[in-house]
């Protein structure tokens, strides 16, 4: 059983990558930290992920350039730091003739996202005219193909492994995890 609240300065509820990494975080700023988690890391969310380590792209058409940056910092800190977990991914954006977002709103968008935080180690975009996206991506329908782009992003193949590797560090740093464990009321400390 974990030591009553007031032993702690913070207490996560939930053990996946963002509550682990939370926690951990907390911890390298010599907080004393309580990590719970109902079920067992990874057991929610970040076990059914998409595994993409993405730059943010959606968001950047929604104009949360601040979402971008961060995520692009994100995905190269990762990039750096878990080579062995994270590797880069190549990804294809057709643009068809009837497409939601026009050619140029897609290149626009390719050009802004490649500046708002250039990465050291994933290249750049690259345009592709309708004749090479087709060779790129042979099964690809070619009727009202007018091109599009390769990008880079980034896979974790297997997110549980981040996230022990990610609770053995907070562990090494103080922080108590502890599974199997629900949060059945949250109650605000004194001040």
């Amino acid at each position: 059983m974990p030591p009553g609240p007031a032993q702690w300065d913070v207490v996560v509820i939930g053990a996946g990558v963002n509550g682990t990494a939370i926690a951990r975080e907390l911890a390298l700023q010599q907080l004393k930290v309580l990590l719970l988690e109902r079920d067992d890391l990874a057991s929610g969310t970040s076990s059914v992920s998409t595994r993409l380590i993405h730059g943010g792209l959606r968001y950047l058409e929604h104009g949360d350039i601040g979402l971008v940056r961060e995520s692009l910092r994100e995905r190269e800190r990762l990039l750096r730091h878990a080579p062995h977990l994270v590797r880069p991914l190549t990804m294809h954006m057709p643009v068809y003739r009837d497409s939601q977002r026009p050619r140029w709103k897609v290149n626009v968008g390719m050009w802004l996202y490649d500046r708002l935080f250039p990465s050291a180690l994933l290249p750049r975009h690259q345009r592709l005219g309708a004749a090479e996206l087709s060779r790129a991506l042979p099964g690809l329908r070619r009727d009202g193909l007018q091109g599009g782009v390769c990008y880079h992003d980034a896979q974790l193949e297997f997110p549980e492994r981040l996230i022990v590797e990610l609770a053995i560090d907070a562990s090494q740093h103080g922080v108590r995890i502890a599974t199997r464990s629900r949060a059945v009321a949250v109650e605000p400390g004194p001040g």
